[in-house]
């Protein structure tokens, strides 16, 4: 009697754990923003439509990340079909402050028999969202994922799933496999992806899920994380959990026919017909889901909106406009699904639309003395929230291609306008004797940038003496002395007569001489050690007969080169703030009492690993550049000095450490604003002098603080300095181990607006 009360009793509760298993097959928790730190959640669960447990389930537990926790009720309860039951439950939740949120639910009914979950109707389903909440950034609606997870495949079949994520703000997506979660948010045990034959992934940019090939039947459970992005900062994330149903079939995946990429300028209209097939001959259901279907302003149409039949057909037709523009391209995702028995197939294809901002029009450029005015026509989009001004030397005049938006390398952004009903600029105080190409663009609140506007050239006039060599004498380099050149103007104004005579003028280490009155071009400063010198620079003056000022160069600097030796390593480092083009350095190294070449570089660093601790080494460098205008040498060599380094066994002690960035991003945000370095043993530090320049050689900040806090200003104007590459040479004295010791710093600092 006992044993049967007990049969009875077992019976019971296995009934019970059935009505209450074989429940959840399918997850996700996504939000919409509603102001202020309220946001509307919304869970979707697919369920397993035979389990009695579906209809107990009229709300569900959600923890909200901030220590509250509350039950949302249903508000959709909807059979599917295939035994898949749709369940979305609603709530409203106000969040105190900003912060870093997961949003999670966890229910204990997974399906039974799931083949890659050990015991899977024992593990509960936990699935979470990540909210951040930060006004600097922006409020955020996550992703909605506008494909349900309801597939099915074949055995030794390509199986693909696209969630066709759609992000109302724009945000860049990015797609990863993850475990599938269990209790208390923990990885499963013995979870492992399904088998394949080939591979199992998922894209990290399309989201496009890829099982090639399943290989035993049955049910699996798989997650994956959608991560949005915006200005390089995660926002948010979204997880799903979904099931897929393998069987054994001889159905083949419907083809589907339409190009994968197309672009187009913000106001176009963009039109291409859709078609699909059936290898076996199966009708074919053909749809199709994305965020050009979901924008707010002129979406995207389909005629008809689900085309059936054994080839069938249906036209995309979207007319974009301004609000369309966007940094990340649209994606469509097509379905075409067959209707084999028992299984019937669904294959995927994403089709990338990339809305570009129209370019700006009628730019020009004129030149008036040395400055050069832009005009152009105004823009038209009304969204815009910036011009971009760029700049380089020489003219090339290269047209994008048909889908290229931005600005290629080799310019530098001059200003930023933001005012974006600006149509002028002025650029002013540019080295004669070159030519320049500007180019416009706009961008806009996400960071997308136009096309590029059609390049405008300006040549200025060869009316001042140019400098062409500040370097270490070829002749004799261990001497340290500096030859200079500069080339004779070849446009001289009828006013002046001749003869011609010249004026050069040494700034050595911040003090300044006259070196050199005559009519040569050319001048042997054999008072210098080039080796000696922290900062040097050159520029000249032109008279006339009469003594009349004709005109004056840019400065010019020697190469300066700096060695520093450590753990089996030399790192070479180098300066040249010059008025020409420096397009490659050559690197030297005395091997058995004579100089070898030993590699090129465009950069302004270079790393000798063929180097032993306790052994001393010679370096030195020399430069390639050239002007832009004809008429001048080319190409321009110029020498530095020889440095010596011996290498040591490790990097500078823990005791005193002094580093500096280089990118500022002076803009009022708290974050990067100044130069400054990263020191330890501050206390040490007995004397500090550092000079930042720009290319042309012109001091535009010094100070003595160790700390620096340059912020991006000119000392003698107050006024911000433009965005590009400035220099900076930096010499530290420190109590050391041995004593007083010095750590001469040198390089490039970007300012970036």
């Amino acid at each position: 009697m006992m044993r049967k009360l007990m049969l009875i009793l077992g019976m019971v509760f296995c009934f019970a754990f059935t009505a209450r298993a074989t429940h959840q097959r399918a997850a996700e928790i996504t939000y919409t923003w509603l102001g202020g730190n309220a946001y509307e959640f919304t869970l979707t669960c697919y369920t397993y439509t035979p389990s009695p447990a579906g209809l107990q389930r009229d709300s569900l537990l959600v923890q909200w990340g901030d220590g509250n926790e509350e039950y949302i009720p249903r508000v959709v309860m909807q059979n599917l079909g295939d035994d898949y039951t749709l369940n979305v439950y609603k709530q409203i939740h106000n969040f105190s402050s900003s912060g870093a949120y997961t949003i999670s639910m966890e229910d204990a009914n997974r399906n039974f028999g799931v083949i890659n979950v050990p015991n899977s109707v024992m593990v509960p389903m936990h699935i979470e969202t990540e909210l951040v909440i930060n006004p600097f950034l922006g409020y955020n609606n996550s992703v909605q994922l506008l494909n349900a997870p309801v597939d099915k495949g074949c055995v030794g079949k390509l199986y693909l799933h696209n969630p066709s994520a759609y992000d109302p703000d724009g945000d860049s997506l990015s797609y990863k496999l993850i475990n599938c979660k269990g209790l208390d948010g923990m990885d499963i045990p013995g979870y492992s992806f399904p088998e394949a034959s080939h591979s199992f992934e998922i894209d990290p940019v399309t989201g496009e899920l890829r099982w090639e090939n399943p290989l035993l039947q049955g049910e699996y459970n798989v997650a994956f994380m959608v991560e949005e992005w915006r200005h390089g900062v995660k926002v948010g994330s979204v997880i799903r959990d979904m099931q897929i149903l393998i069987s054994a079939c001889s159905n083949n995946l419907p083809e589907i026919q339409c190009d994968d990429f197309y672009c187009l300028v913000a106001g176009e209209q963009l039109g291409f017909v859709i078609s699909a097939s059936d290898p076996d001959g199966n009708q074919v259901t053909l749809t199709a889901s994305g965020a050009p279907f979901e924008v707010a302003v002129s979406p995207a149409v389909l005629n008809p909106e689900t085309a059936i039949g054994l080839n069938p057909q249906m036209e995309f037709v979207w007319n974009t406009s301004y609000a369309h523009i966007r940094n990340t391209p649209y994606q469509v995702v097509i379905h075409a699904k067959d209707d084999d028995t028992p299984v019937s197939l669904t294959n995927v294809k994403t089709v990338t639309i990339n809305v570009m901002a129209p370019k700006i029009q009628g730019l020009t450029a004129e030149v008036h003395g040395h400055d050069a005015t832009l005009s152009w026509m105004p823009y038209p989009c009304p969204n815009a929230v910036a011009l971009l001004v760029y700049r380089k030397a020489g003219c090339d005049g290269y047209e994008p291609d048909p889908c290229e938006t931005g600005i290629r390398e080799g310019y530098q952004l001059l200003t930023t306008l933001n005012n974006v009903a600006a149509t002028s600029y002025t650029d002013l105080d540019l080295p004669q004797g070159m030519a320049y190409e500007y180019r416009v663009l706009a961008q806009f609140p996400d960071g997308a940038l136009s096309i590029v506007s059609d390049a405008a050239c300006v040549m200025l006039k060869n009316d001042s003496p140019l400098m062409t060599h500040v370097t270490n004498d070829s002749i004799d380099l261990v001497s340290g002395h500096v030859v200079t050149c500069w080339a004779k103007p070849k446009e001289i104004d009828e006013q002046y007569v001749a003869p011609f005579s010249y004026s050069l003028t040494r700034i050595l280490n911040g003090e300044t001489s006259v070196v050199y009155e005559g009519a040569d071009t050319t001048f042997l400063d054999a008072n210098i050690d080039l080796s000696e010198a922290n900062t040097l620079v050159y520029k000249v003056e032109m008279r006339d007969a009469h003594q009349l000022l004709m005109g004056e160069s840019a400065t010019a600097s020697a190469v300066m080169l700096s060695v520093n030796g450590f753990n089996e390593e030399a790192n070479l480092s180098w300066t040249e703030a010059v008025p020409w083009l420096v397009d490659s350095t050559q690197v030297y190294k005395e091997e058995d009492g004579r100089f070898v070449y030993v590699a090129s570089v465009t950069t302004m660093e270079y790393t000798d690993t063929e180097v032993e601790s306790d052994e001393t080494y010679r370096y030195y460098v020399r430069t390639f550049g050239h002007y832009t205008i004809e008429g001048v040498l080319h190409p321009l060599v110029n020498y530095s000095a020889i440095k010596t380094v011996r290498i040591g066994h490790e990097e500078p002690t823990e005791e005193f450490s002094y580093t500096l960035p280089n990118v500022i991003t002076p803009n009022g945000d708290g974050f990067n604003d100044v130069f400054e370095p990263k020191v330890t043993g501050l206390s040490l530090i007995t004397g500090a002098k550092t000079v930042i320049f720009n290319r042309w050689g012109n001091i535009l900040f010094d100070t003595d603080d160790p700390l620096i806090q340059w912020n991006g200003k000119s000392k003698q104007t107050k006024m911000d300095c433009p965005p590009g590459t400035y220099f900076y040479v930096t010499d530290i004295t420190f109590v050391g181990v041995t004593g007083e010791e010095s750590l001469h710093l040198q390089g490039s600092i970007t300012i970036v607006k």
